[in-house]
């Protein structure tokens, strides 16, 4: 009796770990199944995202493309209709929504017309050094970005950087000698520190140096000021107001605006214009618990023809 007891018992307890063992290994290829199953909806919907973003990009050149026959001037004003008020525009999608909006790229001052290849463009450096003077940076500074993009070894100014300066860094590395390709490049330069990058940012951009044309209507107070000749003056948001009551079209309409009008005040018109010819597409796309932020670099080129030349993740 003992023995069949004791035989009863071992069957029972073999019985109750199969059972635990077959439970163990349902449960657990139901939580991978389960893994594996959202693994492929997000990659799925984020697949779905990308599409979807890059649609947006279509979207945008259609509105670029209307809008450059309706208009002789591009603006922050709402004949404009890549413009939109400032207000993203919206789109509700099957489980999500898809936001764009359009900005003009040429709104700031563009690095890579400091030097084009052979010589200092000695305008472009002196409006660049007044920029500096208006945000209480070291106009020394403008010769170290300057010595990032040229060619040579050749010091420019008292604050200039060349690779023999780079390479005694910790890490070291060495001078680009091209134009930026990004503006973050900025942040490698010599000198820039992350306060004086972070005062910078809204105010220079990198770009093709052959589409260097500043655009005085949607450039900050900052950089409209940096286009008056001498000291700091403290006139940017006085025309700032102005161009919000009627957008410029040409140089008269700055030099007569109502604010300084009788002041006396010489401009540098070098390189700038009332027009654009790059715009940043900002595109958010949420689908599900996927989410895709691009920015796009579109470009808008005679008779409708765009293109775009750059796009890249924001996180």
């Amino acid at each position: 009796m003992n023995t069949r007891n004791k035989q009863s018992g071992v069957a029972l307890i073999t019985a109750v770990l199969i059972i635990a063992l077959a439970v163990t290994a349902a449960v657990t290829i139901a939580a991978n199944y389960q893994l594996n199953f959202h693994r492929t909806e997000n990659a799925f919907n984020s697949g779905q995202a990308w599409a979807y973003a890059k649609g947006a990009e279509e979207w945008a050149m259609a509105i670029l493309a209307r809008d450059q026959e309706d208009n002789t001037h591009d603006a922050y004003d709402s004949d404009n209709a890549w413009w939109n008020n400032g207000e993203p525009l919206l789109f509700p999608l099957p489980n999500g929504f898809i936001e764009g909006q359009l900005v003009d790229a040429q709104g700031k001052i563009n690095l890579n017309t400091l030097h084009d290849g052979t010589n200092v463009d000695i305008k472009s450096k002196e409006r660049l050094e007044r920029l500096f003077d208006i945000l209480g940076i070291d106009r020394g500074l403008v010769g170290a970005i300057i010595d990032w993009i040229d060619p040579d070894q050749q010091f420019t100014g008292s604050l200039g950087a060349e690779a023999d300066i780079y390479i005694g860094l910790e890490p070291p590395y060495l001078p680009a000698d091209q134009p930026m390709q990004d503006i973050s490049e900025l942040r490698l330069v010599h000198g820039i520190d992350e306060e004086i990058y972070t005062k910078l940012l809204p105010h220079v951009t990198v770009l093709d140096s052959t589409s260097a044309i500043l655009n005085l209507n949607t450039a900050s107070a900052e950089v409209l000021e940096s286009i008056a000749i001498g000291p700091p003056l403290g006139i940017g948001e006085e025309l700032v107001t102005d161009r919000e009551k009627e957008p410029f079209k040409q140089n008269l309409d700055i030099e007569n605006a109502p604010s300084i009008k009788g002041r006396g005040i010489q401009f540098d018109f070098h390189d700038t214009g009332y027009g654009t010819n790059h715009f940043i597409l900002n595109t958010k796309c949420v689908i599900g618990k996927s989410q895709v932020r691009m920015l796009s670099l579109i470009h808008r080129g005679a008779g409708n023809n765009l293109t775009v030349i750059k796009r890249s993740q924001k996180i």
